[in-house]
């Protein structure tokens, strides 16, 4: 890590918390958490697949195998044994828009996989120009993806750049999906846009009846809370009803924060002096004009890290990392260890020094059912996926 990202991660171990770069506002130290003032376990990590072209996003199908995406729309069947060559998945994205950042982006699998062999992706699509989830069917061989029916969500701007899209499927059976505010000025506090929001539907896509805005009319009963930038992560707190999304900032400010029902977080790019030009030069949680806006769990300061995937590690034989959620670092290129009390108010952060400036850019972290962690990362140049343990 640069000498900055040693400061940076010293302050935010500290629990000091900064503000606009004109502006920095200095917190008191925070205690850590009960259990994690430990030395985390030293981890290994190791290389499972190669030769990739940024990998968005990992599903596990089972114990033993995952689905793994390529942005410009390729799709794989692997096993978790790495012994075992990966194999493509034939499956039509004659319509993926890749441009910029979009593409075939978060994936999601369905509760009743083993049964009903569904799953979910997050995409940008061209003609028209929207982000889409798309309800995919698995063959049983692994080989080949149909599509089932209409879209779960179609019409969620298109915008370049901004629209990081995250799709996190909860107890209740009900879809979270993240999105970015597509670099509209007025979209993250408009309830008339997808764009900048959470949005909840079921897995069909219908509006679960307790939606915020349920019996409106148009996009906002899709809207579970606003006012974001641009959502890279969606995970819940095992043991909890908790749910968190990581967050990319300006030059200022990546986020993590609480997912609240109903809620505004504070996103508002447009310029205070008026017009309708996107404009950045703004808190990331305004709550001087927005009193009652949400703020985050944890922030990055000056610069930002360009926080991305985020997964909550369980099994005791992570130790001190048990219960802290993992997020994946693009600009920083590592993997923070964010520690949390009771009320999801971050206690503590660390580096996991293993993953420290050691693979590059990391993009998507998930948990397989062994409690091993897998890493993607995005380079852009023979990216890779690694799994991560504990040396124990």
């Amino acid at each position: 890590m640069t000498l900055l990202g040693r400061l940076l991660a010293a302050g935010a171990a500290l629990g000091f918390a900064v503000g606009m770069p004109a502006s920095p506002a200095v917190g008191i130290p925070a205690t850590p958490a009960p259990g994690n003032a430990l030395a985390p376990p030293p981890v290994v990590v190791e290389v499972v697949q190669n030769a990739l072209d940024i990998p968005w996003d990992l599903v596990f199908t089972d114990a033993t195998h995952y689905l793994l995406n390529e942005r410009a729309g390729r799709l794989w069947f692997a096993s978790t044994d790495p012994a075992v060559p990966r194999a493509p998945v034939i499956a039509d994205f004659s319509d993926l828009n890749v441009r910029t950042s979009g593409g075939l982006l978060g994936m999601a699998i369905d509760p009743d996989f083993a049964t009903n062999r569904l799953f979910y992706t997050c995409q940008t699509h061209r003609g028209p120009d929207d982000v889409r989830v798309v309800r995919w069917r698995l063959s049983l061989d692994g080989r080949r993806a149909t599509r089932v029916r209409l879209p779960v969500v179609s019409g969620i701007p298109f915008g370049s750049p901004h629209f990081g899209c995250r799709l996190l499927i909860l107890p209740d059976g009900t879809m979270l999906i993240g999105t970015g505010d597509a670099a509209q000025a007025s979209a993250p506090q408009r309830l008339d846009s997808l764009a900048g929001k959470v949005l909840r539907v079921r897995l069909d896509g219908s509006i679960p009846a307790d939606n915020p805005w349920a019996g409106a009319s148009g996009p906002r009963r899709y809207v579970w809370n606003y006012g974001h930038r641009n959502i890279q992560g969606l995970a819940l707190r095992p043991g909890t009803s908790q749910v968190f999304n990581a967050e990319h900032g300006p030059e200022w400010d990546d986020e993590v924060n609480l997912v609240l029902k109903g809620r505004n977080y504070g996103w508002n790019p447009r310029n205070p002096a008026g017009g309708t030009a996107y404009y950045q030069n703004v808190p990331m949680t305004d709550r001087v004009k927005y009193p009652n806006a949400v703020p985050a769990a944890w922030k990055s300061g000056t610069p930002t890290l360009a926080t991305s995937g985020l997964e909550f590690v369980k099994g005791s034989s992570w130790g001190a990392y048990r219960g802290r959620a993992f997020v994946a670092l693009l600009k920083d290129a590592g993997v923070l260890s964010l520690a949390f009390d009771a009320a999801g108010r971050v206690v503590r952060s660390d580096q996991v020094p293993e993953l420290d400036d050691t693979h590059g850019r990391i993009r998507t972290i998930r948990q397989a059912p062994d409690g091993s962690v897998y890493v993607l990362t995005a380079n852009g140049v023979a990216d890779q996926v690694l799994r991560v343990r504990p040396s124990s």
